[in-house]
């Protein structure tokens, strides 16, 4: 699919259907003479064509088509029956682009394809077909696809890519922002979850891979919008932190489980260590958002327990304690 512009009606078949040709007549046997436009280069990047041309008159809009090579070698450019298999209108002015997922099948079919422009006049009648360009299609490092953003976490896929992907680049930045001018991170799997975000703030994120046998990066896939409701990795202490004792079968206190309000954060370092004594007396444990700790302890003694953050980049934030508990009998 062509993103950002519509497709032809006429389906690039000159046929009676369509507007005239600015070579046919008017009733007074004048030639429709309307302007010129030409392709001055085609460029590809990666998926992407960015084509630029020239025009002598104001058109109402242009059309580009294209084709393999082979396909259009006996065709003649000035026939009613002259047609191509791929095109796009827009009403650019000197310059437009396309994406076409099509391209890699050219590129490893090793495909040229031709180029063709022309206009449509203010009316009606459309200029002659000017061209062809002609551009081999290489290999390009095909881009992520499926990518989302959903409770602070970033996916995407490549499974279906005939380009295998050695890693990924993530950037993310405010809402806008321009690519080179955001946070940028490196990841081998199809997730990121590190991002550093602040709740009530809207953020765009970006992907790309980067490719084996010298392909390099992919283009950019983005953006994604995404709303934090929450804060996510900015190396905030836990808090609201309260205790649950546990009971066996006979009624028994046997521990206690701790829990607390994450703050954005997802691992965590918490110690129990006997009443008034400092958290590096104890052994300390480690823990991630995927359940609290629990702790056996024995009846009728005083405990403190102390937790804080594990941060992003490996910091950790002040112990949050002492907590005071006893589990009682």
């Amino acid at each position: 699919m062509k993103k950002g512009l519509f497709l032809l009606s006429c389906v690039f078949i000159l046929t009676q259907g369509c507007s005239k040709d600015s070579d046919e007549s008017n009733d007074d046997g004048s030639a429709n003479e309307c302007g010129v436009v030409s392709l001055s280069s085609v460029v590809q990047n990666g998926n992407e064509l960015v084509f630029n041309y020239q025009t002598q008159n104001s058109f109402n809009y242009f059309e580009i088509g294209y084709d393999q090579t082979t396909n259009i070698s006996n065709q003649d450019v000035n026939s009613d029956f002259f047609f191509l298999n791929e095109g796009f209108t827009t009403t650019n002015v000197s310059q437009a682009t396309i994406i076409d997922e099509s391209l890699y099948f050219y590129a490893e079919n090793n495909q040229t394809l031709s180029f063709f422009i022309r206009a449509q006049c203010s009316n009606g009648n459309l200029t002659k077909w000017q061209g062809p360009i002609v551009l081999s299609i290489e290999e390009y490092c095909q881009e992520p696809y499926d990518f989302a953003v959903q409770s602070g976490t970033a996916y995407w896929n490549t499974y279906y890519n005939d380009t295998d992907a050695s890693y990924f680049q993530i950037e993310y930045g405010n809402q806008g922002f321009q690519i080179g001018s955001g946070e940028l991170a490196t990841t081998n799997s199809e997730s990121f979850s590190d991002a550093s975000l602040v709740s009530g703030n809207t953020y765009d994120f970006y992907v790309r891979s980067y490719c084996n046998n010298n392909l390099g990066f992919s283009n950019w896939v983005g953006p994604v919008s995404y709303f934090a409701e929450y804060d996510q990795n900015l190396c905030n202490p836990p808090s609201n932190i309260t205790t649950e004792i546990e009971r066996n079968g006979s009624g028994q206190a046997v521990g206690a489980v701790f829990r607390w309000s994450y703050n954005g954060e997802r691992n965590f370092e918490h110690v129990v260590v006997g009443n008034n004594q400092p958290a590096s007396s104890g052994s300390v444990n480690v823990s991630d958002n995927a359940g609290w700790p629990f702790y056996n302890l024995a009846q009728n003694t005083n405990y403190d327990f102390y937790v804080r953050a594990v941060c992003l980049d490996g910091s950790r934030t002040e112990w949050v304690g002492p907590i005071d508990i006893n589990i009682g009998s």
